[in-house]
C-alpha cells in the first residue's frame, strides 16, 4: 500500500517536472480559480514550480555533465545564497528574519533555475543534433 503511495507520487513528479513550465500554467490556473487574486496566485505558483525545476535542472545537470552531483550542487548555491543574503540582512538591520530570507532565496531560485533549465534545455538540443550521427 506505502508502495504503490510512494510510486504514483514519484510517477506524478516525473510527469509535471518534465515541462515545468506547462506544469506552472496549470497549477496557476488552478490555483487562480480558488484564490482571485493574481499576485498571490503567482506567488505560489512560483513557489511549487520551483520544486520541479529543481529536480528538472539537475536531472538535465547530470545527463550533460555525466555526473551525480546536480541535485546536490544546487542545493549546495541555495544554501550559500541563503547565508550572504542572510548575513547581509543580518548586518543591515542586526537581526535575520529566516523566513524573509528562505522565500527570497526560493524565489530567486525560481528565476536562477527557470533560465539554468531555458539554457541547459538549447544545449541539449544542439549536443544532440551536433553528435547526432
Amino acid at each position: 500500500m506505502l508502495n504503490s503511495f510512494v510510486s504514483l507520487l514519484s510517477t506524478l513528479y516525473a510527469m509535471l517536472a518534465v515541462a515545468p513550465f506547462i506544469t506552472f500554467v496549470l497549477v496557476w490556473f488552478l490555483i487562480f480559480l480558488f484564490l482571485k487574486d493574481k499576485k498571490m496566485t503567482t506567488r505560489f505558483t512560483m513557489d511549487v514550480t520551483t520544486l520541479f525545476l529543481l529536480g528538472s535542472v539537475s536531472l538535465m545537470w547530470n545527463k550533460l555533465f555525466h555526473t551525480q552531483f546536480g541535485f546536490w550542487l544546487i542545493v549546495l548555491i541555495l544554501l550559500i545564497a541563503f547565508g550572504i543574503i542572510g548575513g547581509y540582512q543580518n548586518h543591515l538591520k542586526g537581526e535575520t528574519n529566516l523566513i524573509k530570507v528562505g522565500r527570497l532565496v526560493w524565489r530567486l531560485s525560481f528565476v536562477g533555475l527557470s533560465a539554468l533549465y531555458i539554457l541547459l534545455f538549447f544545449v541539449h538540443i544542439g549536443k544532440n543534433y551536433l553528435f547526432s550521427t
